[in-house]
């Protein structure tokens, strides 16, 4: 089903609506900063956005906004933790429902080591970036997804340098993926998913099937001399 969907998409025409100015809502302007690579998170409401990204590219501090109304309209930079100023990676949010019904959103910033945040009020209070293991990469976590017996699995890439600490790149790209059965509070030591040096793919994104039986893991080619790429685990 989810092949067929991707099939379907890719014969779509695109459409450019640079021009429709009614569509265009400024999140943030700073004459004075690069402000990029944004994140974003739909909480439960289905109409509160949270927007995460860094003060430069990439390495920088971290801002996070928020939309009330669907994206219409976003507030100034909200209070965060003094260790948020210390990130050197593009931030990812996740948003999960706990098993009490509440929510709980996921902030990480990458290189060595991987450092997480999370929020448990629809992110109006974070906690410190801390390190969530003895492990790094780039872009961490560009995927969460929650798999079927309910723990959560991430995905990210490396390329020698962050993985470890004093990596060096080899020119070898590597998926990686790390689990976590308590909901994103602790994650596991991360274990490769692939290697290789022919492609440079990377920033892994996981969507599942419409039925909710399939994933595909959807990368894009680093070094821009191949098309994007896509995996299909079989087994969660």
């Amino acid at each position: 089903m989810l092949t067929a969907l991707l099939l379907a998409l890719a014969q779509v025409q695109s459409l450019d609506l640079a021009a429709d100015t009614a569509r265009h809502v400024t999140v943030d302007r700073d004459p004075a900063k690069y402000l990029g690579h944004p994140t974003t998170a739909l909480l439960g409401d289905g109409r509160t956005i949270l927007c995460a990204y860094p003060e430069g590219h990439g390495r920088g501090a971290i801002r996070i906004v928020r939309s009330e109304d669907g994206g219409r309209s976003w507030s100034k930079p909200q209070p965060v933790p003094a260790s948020f100023a210390t990130s050197l990676e593009t931030p990812t949010l996740h948003r999960f429902t706990l098993r009490d019904g509440s929510e709980r959103i996921l902030l990480f910033s990458g290189l060595y080591p991987a450092r997480m945040s999370h929020s448990d009020d629809a992110g109006r209070t974070w906690t410190e970036l801390a390190p969530i293991g003895e492990f790094g990469g780039i872009v961490v976590m560009s995927s969460v997804v929650r798999l079927a017996d309910g723990s959560l699995a991430d995905n990210f890439h490396d390329d020698g340098r962050f993985l470890t600490q004093g990596g060096k790149a080899a020119g070898t790209f590597t998926l990686l993926q790390s689990v976590s059965r308590d909901l994103g509070l602790t994650w596991s030591a991360p274990t490769s998913l692939w290697s290789g040096s022919d492609v440079h793919l990377c920033e892994p994104g996981v969507v599942r099937s419409p039925d909710g039986r399939e994933l595909a893991m959807l990368l894009r080619e680093n070094r821009r001399r191949a098309e994007s790429h896509k995996q299909f685990p079989r087994d969660q």
